[in-house]
């Protein structure tokens, strides 16, 4: 049987045990930690701030450009950069799931793949290149405008992604020349 004693002990062991654990998301930012500070150096950010991304022809690329211009330098461009980047944005729809009885897709993914270029505008001349591609799943309905804004949506959250990814990628780059 248990006594109070016994109860007490084990009360007080499972505080102390529990007072050591942190429940947050996995996705959290810590301001201590070096993803909350976007791990980049302040020359090399400098450098990204004055660095300028070519205008581009369609909706998902327009919307990986301003995501990328906004995560590079807030969105205010500061003059006399040394370098820009070039993009090219493709992306496509795939079915991923069928219903079997009137073979209509249920499931789809937007995959945007982006070749990129970043170039010293000095010289004229690509110093990085490089793909990335990102994949966005959304659902499709049975009623055809919510199916497109569902796919609209799908193409956004791909071209935020993008963006990251690019950001970062053209991070290394710059840190490394």
């Amino acid at each position: 049987m248990w006594s109070f004693r016994t109860f007490s002990v084990l009360a007080v062991f499972s505080a102390l045990s529990v007072s050591a654990c942190t429940v947050e998301p996995l996705n959290a930012s810590r301001s201590d930690s070096q993803v909350a500070s976007d791990a980049i150096d302040n020359p090399t950010r400098a450098i990204l701030q004055r660095t300028e991304v070519d205008a581009v022809r369609t909706r998902a690329a327009q919307q990986v450009r301003n995501q990328l211009l906004f995560a590079m330098n807030g969105g205010t461009l500061q003059p006399n950069g040394r370098y820009r980047v070039k993009l090219n944005v493709e992306n496509t729809i795939g079915r991923i799931a069928i219903e079997s009885s009137s073979l209509s897709p249920t499931a789809s993914q937007v995959i945007m793949k982006t070749n990129y270029a970043l170039i010293d505008k000095i010289q004229n001349k690509t110093v990085a290149q490089g793909v990335r591609q990102v994949v966005t799943p959304f659902n499709n309905s049975p009623q055809s405008f919510a199916t497109q804004r569902a796919e609209r949506e799908a193409v956004n959250r791909a071209a935020a992604q993008m963006a990251q990814q690019l950001r970062l990628a053209i991070a290394q780059n710059l840190a490394s020349l």
